[in-house]
C-alpha cells in the first residue's frame, strides 16, 4: 500500500518523508483505530484513509512540527474510524445538531481562514501547551472540523463538557497568543 501512497506525491523529499511516517507511525495508527472498534479490517481502511489524507493535504500537514504532526496523524486516524462506523451503521441515531455535518463544505473553517502562517505556527504552540484532553478536543474541532456531538462520542464525555473545554481553551490560547499567559510554564 505504501507505494500507491508514494506514487501520489510529485518530489523525491515528499515520497521519503511521506514513507518514513507511515513506517513510523502505522503501527500507533493501527492501534488507535482498534480502540475504537476491534474490527481489524476496518482499522486498516481507517489508516489507509488517514495517510491519503494527509497525501491530499500534504502542504498543510507536511510543513507541522514533529509533536505536532504525530498527534494530528493520530486524531485523522481517530476520525476516519468514526467516520467508516457511521458509514456502516446505516440505521444510527442522528440528532439534528450533527445533521448540519452532511451540508459543510470540505473548506478550511473560517477561523482559520483569517490567520497567516506565523499566527497558526503560533497558535498551533498555544495549543501543545494546553492540557491533553483540551488540546486533543480543540484539534479535534478546529482542525478535523469534527462536531461537538462526534468529539463528545469519540472522547466519552457529554456535549456540556466538550462545549466547556473549547471555552476555557480558547480563553487559554487567546491569553497565551497576547502574552498575558508565559505558554506552557504558566496555567
Amino acid at each position: 500500500m505504501l507505494g500507491i501512497y508514494l506514487s501520489m506525491l510529485e518530489t523525491e523529499q515528499e515520497r521519503q518523508t511521506m514513507a518514513m511516517l507511515y513506517v513510523k507511525h502505522k503501527k500507533t495508527c493501527l492501534y488507535v483505530a482498534l480502540k475504537i472498534n476491534n474490527n481489524p479490517n476496518m482499522a486498516e481502511d481507517a489508516v489507509h484513509n488517514a495517510f491519503l489524507e494527509i497525501i491530499k493535504n500534504k502542504e498543510k500537514y507536511l510543513t507541522l512540527p514533529d509533536n505536532i504532526l504525530l498527534s494530528t496523524i493520530l486524531l485523522i486516524t481517530r476520525h476516519k474510524m468514526i467516520d467508516i462506523l457511521r458509514k456502516n451503521d446505516k440505521l444510527a441515531y442522528t440528532s439534528t445538531d450533527e445533521m448540519d455535518t452532511n451540508f459543510v463544505s470540505n473548506e478550511i473553517l473560517p477561523e482559520l481562514q483569517l490567520i497567516s502562517k506565523e499566527d497558526y505556527l503560533q497558535l498551533l504552540e498555544c495549543i501543545y501547551c494546553l492540557d491533553e484532553k483540551s488540546k486533543i478536543i480543540l484539534e479535534m474541532r478546529y482542525f478535523h472540523e469534527m462536531h461537538y456531538m462526534e468529539i463528545a462520542k469519540a472522547l466519552g464525555i457529554t456535549k456540556k463538557n466538550v462545549d466547556m473545554r473549547i471555552y476555557r481553551a480558547k480563553i487559554k490560547a487567546r491569553a497565551m497568543m497576547r502574552g498575558d499567559v508565559n505558554g506552557c510554564h504558566e496555567s
